[in-house]
């Protein structure tokens, strides 16, 4: 069965525009949550920026440059090596294991 598709509005600057989404139905929880965290960010830089005349639209473009950079921490710093390396391991135990069956 495909999952549900849910429209919703997500507001990501405090009283600003809403923006609306189509998202699975199983994802409901995990989009609310990143709304919710990018709200606090834009607050956050509205704060350590309001000496500035920086606008929401800068303040955005700078919050999405700085979860670009996490999310390629995260994706560099993801060591998929030893995982693979570890499931054929793994495999040939079984292997081994089936044989000796």
């Amino acid at each position: 069965m495909p999952d549900e598709i849910l429209d919703i509005q997500l507001e990501v600057i405090p009283k600003g525009k809403k923006h609306p989404l189509k998202i699975n139905a199983n994802q409901e929880e995990l989009v609310r949550e990143a709304n919710k965290q990018l709200r606090l960010k834009f607050i956050a830089y509205k704060q350590a920026y309001a000496e500035t005349e920086l606008s929401d639209e800068d303040l955005m473009t700078m919050m999405a440059i700085d979860l670009a950079v996490s999310h390629l921490q995260l994706e560099r710093n993801t060591d998929r090596t030893s995982f693979t390396e570890k499931i054929q391991q793994l495999n040939e135990k079984l292997k081994s294991y089936l044989k000796e069956q």
